[in-house]
């Protein structure tokens, strides 16, 4: 018989602790908060490549901040991407994503941002805004 010591017993509460707020971070990490918003319009692809436009407000508690704009086709592939930031970008403003007909699938797209801010030197956050969803369908001849 085995005896354990109460050493034993408070590194294995430990490190229990330790492996249990490792998995749920990544979960804290994707809640969707009002930290900024991204929207586009339903369009016809149109032969070629050409820019389409999205809008997009970023808006965290920090006046410190960057984001990063992902374009995510029906399959789940991320084609394009942006990143703003605080020193170059407006808070609220229009971008592009330049597509090309032969290379995107129609369908529903989705646009995902992940802002990060800074509220001091050592602490930075990061979240994820709610994504929006607009169509691109080839036009009925």
């Amino acid at each position: 018989m085995t005896r354990t010591t109460p050493r034993a017993v408070v590194a294995l509460v430990v490190t229990t602790l330790a492996v249990l707020a490792g998995a749920l971070q990544p979960v804290a990490a994707y809640e969707h908060k009002d930290w900024g918003k991204t929207a586009s319009f339903d369009r016809w692809i149109r032969p070629g490549c050409h820019e389409y436009n999205y809008r997009y407000v970023v808006d965290p508690p920090s006046d410190d901040w960057a984001a990063e704009i992902f374009l995510v086709d029906r399959t789940g592939e991320k084609i394009a991407s942006h990143a703003l930031d605080v020193d170059v970008n407006p808070a609220r403003g229009k971008r592009q994503w330049t597509l090309c007909r032969p290379t995107i699938k129609p369908g529903r797209f989705k646009i995902k941002m992940r802002v990060t801010w800074q509220t001091s030197i050592i602490e930075i956050n990061k979240g994820w805004v709610k994504p929006s969803y607009f169509r691109l369908e080839p036009k009925r001849r």
